[in-house]
């Protein structure tokens, strides 16, 4: 066991230990053209493993502390407007925190970078353009509420912020028996909200959400 500044780093860690209690339904309405999907569950995370900033340097040791519980909701939808047609959404909900004070995070503080509100929605259209073309236009929209990251120890910011984050991406092609070509745009809007607020440690700077990327993709179905 090493010491560094009233500080002990340990010279390994153990594998962390969650236990997840679940309980969900699903059900098929309307032969099939509505479905639902609902959860909810209970996580119990041991042994969480942290990073611990070494004093004096810029290195990060692993150890294993602390105690995570909280409840979690998942819902999800899909429906099936007409046989070309496809509607889902998606929505999560989750309050994961600490319940013991660790060498970096406070009771009550939640897990580094996770999200305590998402949701997602996304339409897909392929109509029939001829005999042998299919359309294809599909738009997808992911939200992702803001998350932080804390470090309650040595010198740095007590709390770097992960801002909320809306990302909308867009295929247009068509299908011709196996060959699917398409022209796609991942980023639409080109969101900027950086996935990471620096500096940090080592990192210097911002880490940057990918910008806006316009393509063509080619597949073959075998």
């Amino acid at each position: 066991m090493a010491r560094y500044e009233g500080i002990d780093i340990p010279p390994s860690y153990d594998s962390d230990e969650i236990w997840t209690y679940e309980l969900g339904t699903k059900h098929r309405l309307f032969g099939g053209k509505l479905i639902l999907d609902a959860s909810v569950y209970r996580n119990e995370w041991l042994k969480v493993q942290s990073y611990t900033f070494v004093p004096g340097t810029t290195l990060a040791a692993v150890t294993n502390s602390g105690h995570v519980q909280g409840w979690g909701v998942d819902l999800s939808a899909m429906a099936r407007l007409a046989r070309d047609l496809t509607l889902t959404a998606t929505y999560g909900w989750n309050n994961l925190k600490f319940d013991e004070a660790t060498v970096d995070k406070a009771v009550g503080d939640p897990v580094d970078g996770a999200v305590r509100e998402s949701w997602s929605a996304s339409l897909d259209y392929r109509p029939a353009l001829t005999a042998d073309i299919t359309g294809i236009f599909r738009i997808d929209y992911q939200h992702a509420g803001p998350s932080q990251i804390t470090l309650r120890s040595f010198n740095v910011p007590e709390v770097i912020p992960r801002p909320g984050r809306d990302l909308i991406n867009l295929r247009v092609g068509a299908g011709i028996g196996a060959v699917e070509v398409a022209l796609f745009a991942t980023n639409l809007f080109n969101e900027d909200a950086p996935n990471l607020i620096g500096p940090l440690g080592t990192i210097s700077e911002n880490i940057e959400q990918r910008p806006r990327v316009i393509g063509i993709s080619a597949n073959v179905k075998f």
